[in-house]
């Protein structure tokens, strides 16, 4: 399973803790997450559209949105001091770490910034979260390198690829699911229960052209 996000996004945290909750069973059915960072302003202009954050009715409601959700499930949510911020060094710190240092580090940084409303845009500001996950600070220093800093761009380029539209966006067995809220869907996907009436789906496709 593919899990593509951007710390920039509120929706990636809360995504993520739908991960966190069912880290077990995911392993359980001997399925793995690959965390793949990717740049989420890169992304929706790249289909000339504007970011939620660019249209301020639309903005604000998805505040209340992640308010709701956050508080009918139990999930902290502050939002980070500055906002937007630079998300390219804790993304490409992401890429730097392998394994399940990786998974503790996206934890790590998910909470600080959206979980305690810390900041999270600068380097000093990730050396902290570094000292608090237990993990060496000498992996910021990857953060500059050239192979890092193509390994995000090329994320991205090939999210687009995949038909990655906006984040956070699972993908599992082909099978694209984007949004928070697309996690039941994916949950009933991976027990084999798929509501989608794929007939009605490819009729649509065949009938109603993209032009």
């Amino acid at each position: 399973m593919r899990f593509y996000f951007d710390f920039l996004s509120p929706y990636s945290y809360l995504a993520f803790q739908w991960i966190k909750k069912n880290k077990v069973l995911l392993e359980g059915l001997s399925i793995s997450v690959e965390y793949i960072p990717v740049m989420l302003g890169k992304l929706i202009h790249s289909y000339e559209t504007k970011g939620p954050a660019e249209i301020e009715s639309k903005r604000n409601y998805l505040f209340k949105d992640c308010l709701r959700y956050s508080n009918l499930n139990g999930i902290a949510f502050t939002p980070p001091k500055s906002l937007p911020f630079n998300s390219l060094y804790s993304l490409r710190l992401s890429i730097a770490a392998s394994g399940e240092e990786k998974f503790k580090l996206i934890d790590e940084i998910f909470a600080a910034g959206w979980g305690r409303g810390e900041e999270i845009g600068e380097e000093e500001n990730l050396l902290e979260v570094l000292k608090r996950s237990g993990i060496d600070a000498s992996l910021m220093e990857q953060t500059t390198s050239k192979e890092i800093r193509r390994a995000l761009k090329v994320n991205t380029s090939k999210a687009i690829e995949n038909g990655v539209f906006g984040l956070p966006c699972f993908i599992f067995k082909d099978e694209l699911f984007w949004g928070n809220d697309s996690t039941k869907y994916l949950e009933l996907f991976i027990a084999g229960k798929d509501p989608l009436d794929i007939n009605k789906y490819n009729n649509f496709i065949t009938n109603y052209p993209f032009n």
